[in-house]
């Protein structure tokens, strides 16, 4: 988010060609994910980074016009079936590896050559065990050999590559690894001591304190909205390595009501010239050589008084279809997936409006600040501004009536009206925690809707492909959706569970008594446990003491009403 006042723009990309990759999991269940298997597994370290550095480095260079950045890259040459421990069993070879990044707050890895053999699984997972990436299968091989995978929180990354027996295991080899100094995974306290304090916008960390987590009670009028809200991992690769920004997006909807996969966010979100102002300061050379997306779903906390979640449901790959500046236009950007958004991840794909009005009824704000656990604000007006005719802006609620503001990491977010479409995108602001009294602007859906009048610069020949003419549009679920794995509106409820975390008996309290169905899905989506219960005025409980330690959604239907919440079993 450009701040007018103390703060830089929020996460950049910029405008590249980037290549063709996707990564969806699968789901499945690591073999060696255990302490025993870790303690004997090769490990391939990378050179210390200075943390410190890179915060101070970012503090001296907030002039109000640089991004904001969240991680760096190594450059390395990781051959992972030549370095990693390897065990032969009658069900085919196994390959075990830890890459470890000392010191970072999350690693991601770069494959210049990802090539898995047929049967082939691929996991990748962190030191706790709890989060997993994969499986990762041979369809997941694009045609230019490369891979990117998402973010792992902590400083290493456990790869296990599972091949069937007389098989050629194939090649994979790390070229890049992504190293985290601000916390993308985990509300973290006192870790950068002064940096922290002095500087704006911790990715994983909002620097204000009075954001709403989406699980609380100002969210559950917009529990579908809420699930179109994403966060936006941006990964530039430079002659210098690879550099990871943030930014916020919602999943939109189009007249086809076809579920393409197009996210609505901000201009400035792959501005390279913004992007290069303040890394050309240490970097004098640095060149842009390409970009890649990766969005994170469902990037939420357990409940409403949570400081920890899960973010591993993630897509990657996407490609720039419009954009509309924000110096001319209304700092528009519409990506486009290019894998569809599996249904585990319980995507809703948000309507719009795009009427000009001069003071639409406030709704809402859905976003990531600092790239943190997705929050909700909602705006006590908004209304045309007579300084940037292309943007609404917005005012806060402030002193104890406050509901929320924005902050680094908002940009893109989305912008809903009271009928729960979107409006506008978060452009630029001078709203934060302890300023509750200034104002956000929001590139109107109006503006963007023709846009600069070419397909490249416009949503009309997106969102309404076949000229329909239509100008509201509401927004619509994931294809065969499930009631019990879903927030809907009419349906879903948050509910708490405690304890929690807990050894798997969770208790609860809510407004039922008589027999109710349950499922428990893990991080994959996949049904892990499902059954009855009987709830009566005394007894509320589910005994999930049979599953294996981890996070876990747990659905609840009772009566007409579905409620769901997360769990970790510990």
């Amino acid at each position: 988010m450009r701040k007018f006042l103390r703060t830089t723009i929020l996460a950049l990309a910029l405008l590249a060609a980037s290549s063709a990759f996707a990564q969806v999991s699968h789901g499945g269940e690591p073999l060696f994910n255990h302490s025993m298997a870790k303690v004997t597994t090769n490990t391939r370290y990378l050179p210390t980074i200075d943390n410190a550095q890179l915060l101070q480095q970012d503090i001296d260079g907030v002039k109000g016009a640089g991004p904001m950045r969240v991680g760096i890259g190594q450059k390395c040459n990781i051959d992972v079936l030549a370095d990693a421990q390897k065990t032969k069993d009658a069900d085919g070879m196994h390959f075990m590896l830890a890459v470890q990044s000392p010191g970072a707050t999350f690693v991601g890895l770069a494959f210049s050559a990802f090539e898995l053999a047929e049967g082939a699984e691929l996991f990748i997972y962190d030191q706790s065990g709890e989060f997993v990436l994969g499986k990762y299968v041979k369809s997941d091989v694009m045609d230019d050999g490369r891979f990117v995978t998402q973010a792992v929180p902590g400083s290493t990354a456990y790869i296990e590559y599972n091949v069937p027996a007389g098989t050629d295991p194939g090649k994979l080899q790390i070229s890049s690894v992504r190293h985290g100094y601000k916390d993308i995974f985990q509300m973290i306290e006192d870790t950068y001591d002064e940096a922290e304090a002095n500087m704006k916008g911790q990715h994983g960390n909002a620097d204000g304190n009075c954001h709403i987590n989406v699980k609380c009670p100002e969210g559950d009028d917009w529990r579908d909205q809420i699930r179109s809200v994403v966060a936006i991992e941006i990964i530039a690769n430079t002659n210098y390595g690879q550099v990871t920004f943030m930014c916020s997006g919602a999943l939109v909807n189009n007249t086809r009501q076809d579920r393409t996969p197009y996210v609505l966010s901000a201009f400035h979100c792959q501005d390279e010239s913004a992007m290069l102002s303040d890394l050309r300061e240490y970097y004098p050379n640095i060149q842009i050589t390409g970009l890649d997306f990766i969005f994170y779903f469902l990037y939420e906390t357990v409940s409403c008084n949570s400081t920890s979640g899960v973010g591993n449901k993630s897509v990657s790959g996407g490609d720039i279809v419009a954009k509309y500046s924000y110096s001319s236009g209304s700092d528009m950007l519409l990506l486009k997936l290019r894998s569809d958004v599996p249904d585990a991840y319980t995507p809703y794909y948000a309507g719009w409006d795009r009427n000009s009005v001069s003071s639409p009824q406030p709704g809402s704000c859905i976003h990531h600040p600092g790239g943190d656990f997705k929050k909700i604000s909602i705006p006590r007006a908004i209304s045309n501004s007579s300084y940037y005719p292309n943007f609404y802006r917005v005012s806060w609620y402030t002193g104890t009536q406050m509901k929320g503001v924005t902050e680094q990491g908002s940009s893109g977010s989305p912008l809903f009206n009271a009928s729960k479409r979107i409006i506008g995108q978060l452009y630029a602001g001078s709203s934060y925690c302890d300023q509750p009294d200034g104002d956000d602007y929001y590139g109107k859906v109006s503006v963007s809707w023709e846009g600069g009048g070419l397909v490249t610069n416009q949503l009309k020949n997106w969102l309404d492909p076949d000229n329909t003419g239509v100008s509201t549009l509401d927004g619509i679920n994931y294809k065969d959706e499930d009631p019990l794995a879903i927030n809907t509106t009419l349906q879903n409820k948050p509910f708490t569970v405690y304890p929690n975390p807990s050894n798997g008996m969770v208790r609860f309290d809510i407004d039922f008594i008589g027999s109710a169905d349950y499922k428990v899905f893990d991080l994959s989506g996949r049904c892990v446990k499902e059954g009855t219960t009987v709830l009566t005025s005394t007894v509320q409980s589910i005994d999930l003491r049979s599953l294996p330690k981890g996070s876990y959604t747990l659905s609840l239907k009772a009566g007409s009403r579905t409620y769901s919440t997360q769990v970790v079993v510990k």
